[in-house]
C-alpha cells in the first residue's frame, strides 16, 4: 500500500467515524432493569451525588423515568462539583 492510498483510506475512515458519531442518538436512555437501578444507595453512593442526576425533576440523563435521589444504578459517576 503506497502512502497516497493510505492517506485516502484514513481520510475515508475519519469521515465514516464522524458520520457515525453524528447520527448516534445521544439522548437515548436505558431502562431501570438494564442499568440495575435500585431505590436505595449502594456503598454510600446515591443519585443525588451523581453527575447524571437532574434534581429539578428527579430524573436522570441516562435512566428512564422518575428516580429517587437516594437511588443508585451502575452508571453512577460522582459529580465532583457537588459537596459531599
Amino acid at each position: 500500500m503506497n502512502s497516497s492510498s493510505r492517506r485516502v483510506f484514513f481520510r475515508y475512515m475519519a469521515i465514516l467515524g464522524l458520520a457515525t458519531w453524528g447520527v448516534t442518538p445521544l439522548l437515548a436512555k436505558g431502562t431501570k432493569e438494564k442499568l440495575i437501578y435500585q431505590e436505595t444507595p449502594k456503598d454510600g453512593k446515591k443519585c443525588a451525588d451523581c453527575l447524571h442526576f437532574l434534581p429539578e425533576t428527579n430524573e436522570c440523563k441516562v435512566v428512564e423515568g422518575a428516580i429517587s435521589p437516594d437511588g443508585w444504578c451502575m452508571m453512577y459517576f460522582k459529580d465532583t462539583r457537588k459537596k459531599s
